[in-house]
């Protein structure tokens, strides 16, 4: 099997051998390994593209903030409308390159939300915020099936994890903090598993990474303070649910890590671990609040020590360094 060619291995090969400059640059350049005038054009675009439409947008809505007062209920929702139905047309013409056309599938799932919220302020539809959530998630739903776009996956996770919190605010509010926490992990490190099975399937582009590092660590920190909870809390939350799947997420984070060799699990999964004990050791010794806080003190630096110290040289032995 043939290995990949990395910066990296390069970069050593460069340092063993008598490899001129010039030659390791166009080396770099041939592999796609380093940024080139086209590169950097099309990141350019592509942040001039994002931005764009983000200035867009936000110029729409403090538009309708602005001269809310002075605007007839009919042009205030038929101007969204309107925006919605074109901005969704446009987005469906084959001659406008993919990015465009999922940037603008983008823009108009937040145009909905916008025309919901317009549509429940006239005619006060007294929804709880819960329901105003609920809908605009499932009506963006097909688009974000449809569009292989991670900014898109990633706002419509935010409008489901958004609208978890408000039901269980409003409606389930007998659910314990734990149980929540644990409910919150669980939606989110599912995002997680099903881009990582596209990605290892090829369906996703596996170089632009953001998403799951972010969502992965939204999860993790969920999982955290939930465990960290049970610590000082009552058990009956959720009944040791976060430690299982903590433990659980502990153990198959570590494992896909090292498999994939994909430092952010072995980084963000060991802290949260180093959390979890640190609070361990203050709950077991809360009587002597003194000693336990330099315990925890000595333990949280030893082992951040550790593990930077193991990190470098699992790096160093993938890369060849």
């Amino acid at each position: 099997m043939r290995q990949s060619i990395t910066r990296e291995l390069i970069y050593s090969i460069a340092r063993h051998s008598n490899w001129h400059a010039a030659s390791i640059e166009n080396k770099l350049r041939s592999e796609g390994l380093y940024a080139t005038p086209r590169n950097w054009a099309t990141f350019i675009r592509l942040f001039l593209l994002g931005a764009g439409a983000s200035f867009t947008l936000a110029g729409v809505i403090f538009f309708f903030a602005y001269n809310w007062a002075d605007m007839h209920k009919f042009v205030k929702l038929g101007l969204l409308e309107f925006l919605v139905l074109a901005i969704t047309i446009a987005a469906l013409v084959p001659s406008f390159s993919k990015t465009l056309r999922n940037v603008l599938l983008t823009a108009s799932a937040v145009l909905v939300g916008v025309l919901f919220a317009v549509y429940g302020q006239i005619y006060q539809t007294g929804a709880n915020a819960f329901d105003f959530f609920w809908g605009w998630t499932y009506c963006v739903v097909l688009w974000v099936l449809v569009a292989n776009f991670q900014p898109l996956w990633f706002v419509f996770l935010a409008l489901l994890n958004t609208t978890f919190i408000l039901y269980t605010q409003q409606v389930a509010t007998h659910w314990g903090f734990a149980l929540v926490l644990d409910a919150l992990f669980i939606l989110n490190a599912g995002a997680v598993v099903v881009w990582e099975v596209l990605a290892a399937k090829g369906k996703v582009n596996v170089q632009h990474r953001w998403f799951p590092r972010i969502v992965g660590l939204a999860a993790i920190a969920f999982i955290t303070v939930s465990m960290i909870s049970l610590l000082f809390n009552n058990f009956r939350e959720d009944y040791g649910l976060a430690l299982l799947l903590g433990f659980g997420m502990y153990g198959t984070a570590t494992w896909y890590g090292l498999r994939v060799r994909e430092l952010f699990y072995l980084t963000a999964v060991p802290f949260s671990a180093i959390a979890f004990l640190t609070a361990l050791i203050l709950r077991v010794g809360e009587n002597l609040p003194e000693l336990m806080l330099m315990l925890a003190t000595v333990f949280v630096i030893g082992s951040i020590t550790l593990l930077v110290q193991y990190l470098g040289n699992l790096y160093r032995q993938w890369h060849g360094q």
